[in-house]
């Protein structure tokens, strides 16, 4: 059986540091899109704790930016719709 590989982005944070995550899977949600990503290395704290990104789409040709989602309303809306996904994947 082959093992599917998720993908592995590295990101600058807020401080300049070099943050590498792992794509869990992406997800849409009122017409915006989102990154799941668990950090891989370059976290003070490497718990596997899974990380929500808003994917803001980048213009004339520049690449993607991801943007940090703090609204706890909206993060927990997208754990919900995670599990939901991946409950579905693992049927």
């Amino acid at each position: 059986m082959e093992e599917e590989q998720n993908e592995r982005v590295t990101l600058v944070d807020e401080d300049g540091r070099e943050v590498v995550f792992e794509h869990i899977l992406t997800l849409e949600y009122k017409g915006t899109e989102y990154a799941m990503v668990v950090p891989v290395e370059g976290l003070e704290d490497e718990d596997e704790s899974l990380v929500a990104l808003r994917i803001v789409p980048g213009r004339d040709g520049e690449e993607d930016c991801y943007e940090g989602v703090v609204d706890e309303k909206l993060l927990e809306k997208l754990y919900e719709l995670y599990l939901e996904e991946v409950e579905f994947t693992d049927d």
